[in-house]
C-alpha cells in the first residue's frame, strides 16, 4: 500500500506546485498580456508600443493610466522619434517559471528597436535587453535620454530618483504599489515631475546602416513604497533560480517578504 501511496502523494504535490510556477503569455487585439503570480502587464500593440497597463498581485487597479503613450524609447535626431507600433512579437522561451518575449518596432526615422523582455514568476522585476539596429542610414544607438521614458499618466503619488548603487527611478501610488526602472549601465535617472527616464547617452554608439547596439536595464511592478523600490535595486541583476515555489510562499506579494524568505 505504501508503495502505491508515495507516488500518489508525489503526483498530488506536483499538481499543486507546477501551476504556481508559470508565466502566462497571451494576446488580444490591443495588447500582449503577460501574467505572473506577482503582476500582470499589458504591452501595447498600437503606437507607441510598450507597457500600457500594470496590475500588482490580484489588484484590478492599473498603476499606469491608459494614455497615448506610457512606457517607450525616444530619440531626438531631426526631431523626437518614439517607438512606433508593435510590428511583430514572439515567445523565445517559456517554462520553469520564466518567459522571454521579443517585441519589435521601428521609429519614424532610421532605428529599429528589438526589446527582449525576461519575465519571472518569483520576482517582481523584468529584465529588458533593448537593441537598436540602424535601418536606412547611420544613427546613434542611444541618445537624448528617454531610454526608456516612463509616463504614468497621473497615477503616481510621487517620483524619486536615486544614484546608488546605480541610477534608478521609482514612483508610488496611493494604493500602496510602486513601479521602477533600474539602469546598471545608465549615466543618470531623471525626474520630470509627471514622468521619469533613464539616460544611456554615455554608452551610445555611432552605427552604420545594418549595425546594432544593445543596453540592458530592469523594470519592476510591486507592492510597497519608494523605500521598497530603492531596496530592490540591490537584487535586480540576480537571475532567479528556476525552481518550484511552495504554495504558502507563493501567496505573498510584497518584495520585503520575498527577500526575507530567500
Amino acid at each position: 500500500m505504501k508503495k502505491i501511496l508515495y507516488p500518489l502523494v508525489f503526483l498530488m504535490i506536483l499538481c499543486v506546485t507546477l501551476p504556481l510556477l508559470a508565466v502566462d503569455v497571451d494576446e488580444d487585439n490591443k495588447y500582449v498580456i503577460v501574467e505572473t503570480k506577482l503582476y500582470t502587464v499589458h504591452w501595447n500593440k498600437p503606437a507607441q508600443m510598450g507597457y500600457m497597463q500594470a496590475f500588482v498581485g490580484d489588484s484590478d487597479e492599473s498603476i499606469i493610466n491608459t494614455g497615448g503613450r506610457s512606457f517607450y524609447h525616444s530619440s531626438d535626431y531631426g526631431g523626437w522619434k518614439d517607438w512606433g507600433q508593435l510590428q511583430e512579437w514572439d515567445i523565445l522561451e517559456e517554462g520553469g517559471g520564466k518567459a522571454v518575449v521579443q517585441y519589435v518596432s521601428k521609429d519614424a526615422g532610421n532605428k529599429e528597436y528589438t526589446c527582449v523582455a525576461h519575465y519571472y514568476d518569483s520576482v517582481p522585476y523584468i529584465k529588458h535587453e533593448v537593441t537598436v539596429t540602424a535601418d536606412g542610414g547611420a544613427v546613434t544607438s542611444f541618445q537624448s535620454g528617454h531610454e526608456p521614458m516612463f509616463e504614468m499618466n497621473g497615477t503616481n503619488e510621487g517620483i524619486q530618483v536615486f544614484k546608488d548603487p546605480f541610477p534608478h527611478g521609482v514612483y508610488w501610488t496611493g494604493s500602496g504599489f510602486f513601479g521602477a526602472i533600474y539602469g546598471p549601465d545608465a549615466q543618470d535617472a531623471r525626474n520630470h515631475n509627471t514622468r521619469m527616464d533613464l539616460v544611456h547617452d554615455s554608452v551610445g554608439e555611432n552605427l552604420k546602416d545594418g549595425d546594432s547596439a544593445t543596453i540592458t536595464y530592469y523594470v519592476a511592478f510591486a507592492e510597497g513604497d519608494a523605500t521598497d523600490a530603492n531596496a530592490l535595486a540591490q537584487d535586480v541583476q540576480d537571475e532567479p533560480a528556476g525552481e518550484a515555489v511552495s504554495p504558502v510562499d507563493s501567496l505573498a506579494t510584497t518584495w520585503s517578504q520575498i527577500r526575507t524568505r530567500h
